[in-house]
């Protein structure tokens, strides 16, 4: 697993944790494709306005059965998460199993290019 990628995924989770969303846009590219496990699907300035106006917030994640493959530039994040959230005054509590795809972007180092996620099976 390379240090460098593995490092950017946890941010990226303490990040949301936090709703820390300055943090958060420094590890997101520009061409962000975000599509949430409901199928909506969110551009990278959508997702942080999403979370910067508060309409949608993490309140806590866990995650589980994480695996990272390294594809030349390219970095693929698998796994599970149970993820709680706060939208519309309501508090939901999820389960899926998402993709994170990464890019390496030159000096500026590894990017999130891509979320995919769906709800997991029991």
């Amino acid at each position: 697993m390379d240090a460098d990628v593995a490092s950017c995924e946890l941010d990226r989770w303490e990040a949301l944790r936090s709703n820390d969303t300055v943090a958060l846009a420094a590890l997101l590219d520009d061409r962000l494709a975000y599509t949430h496990s409901n199928g909506l699907v969110d551009s990278k300035e959508a997702f942080l306005a999403r979370l910067s106006s508060g309409a949608m917030r993490y309140v806590a994640i866990e995650t589980s059965d994480e695996t990272l493959a390294l594809h030349d530039n390219a970095a693929i994040a698998c796994g599970r998460a149970e993820l709680t959230t706060e939208a519309g005054g309501k508090q939901f509590v999820t389960q899926i199993r998402y993709t994170a795809v990464w890019c390496q972007a030159g000096d500026e180092g590894w990017r999130h290019v891509a979320w995919h996620s769906s709800p997991a099976s029991a």
